[in-house]
């Protein structure tokens, strides 16, 4: 569960709060902002790795996250996180065990409904060069923390599809060893969605034990 939590709090940190940039990664991260303002909407999957030299850790996951206005769902493996605008919820299908909690309190940061729509504070960027991936022509910025004390990483590297200016792959390197890496599978901007999408039904999930934190 720590190692699921890890990831989940690292994607919710992969694309937020840009700024003291160089021209050109400044260039790139204007146009990457102007474009996400435009998305009301968006449906991500994902796959993610996490690698930990040391303890000879590296654990591979597929995920999927849907976003729409201040409402998240996020399922990562047998994990769901569910925000339908007034609680936050997190299911385990391995223990059959949902918490509640109020979104309020949950760090900014850490919100996936920011991952497009916070690139402004908190970060240095480097442009780091261009390149191709998979025949698709790629730009790389590496990100800094501007208060790396308050951090538990030291760099973010974004790889950012030229051609659609949409982020591509993002690999976040850890003070304690670990290194995370997301690759955007497929992305769908304003993207038509249910409000059922964003509500946890416990109907459907028999002999749900649930934690209210609230």
């Amino acid at each position: 569960m720590k190692k699921w939590i890890l990831l989940l709090s690292s994607l919710a940190l992969v694309l937020h709060s840009f700024g003291q940039d160089d021209p050109k990664s400044k260039a790139i991260i204007d146009k990457l902002i102007a474009k996400n303002k435009t998305y009301k909407s968006f449906d991500a999957d994902f796959s993610s790795r996490l690698v930990n030299a040391a303890s000879k850790l590296d654990l591979k996951q597929e995920g999927n996250l849907k976003v729409k206005d201040r409402k998240f769902r996020l399922t990562l493996l047998d994990n769901m996180v569910i925000n339908d605008g007034t609680a936050l919820y997190t299911y385990s299908k391995k223990t059959n065990e949902v918490s509640i909690s109020d979104p309020k309190e949950m760090d900014e940061t850490l919100d996936p409904a920011n991952l497009f729509n916070v690139y402004e504070k908190g970060f240095k960027s480097q442009y780091a060069g261009s390149g191709t991936e998979d025949g698709v022509a790629v730009e790389t910025i590496k990100l800094f923390p501007l208060n790396p004390t308050k951090k538990a990483f030291h760099t973010v590297i974004l790889t950012v599809d030229k051609a659609k200016m949409e982020p591509r792959k993002v690999e976040m390197k850890y003070k304690d060893g670990n290194e995370v890496t997301y690759v955007l599978k497929k992305f769908t901007p304003n993207a038509e969605m249910v409000d059922a999408l964003f509500t946890f039904d416990k109907s459907k999930y028999p002999g749900v034990e649930v934690n209210d934190m609230r």
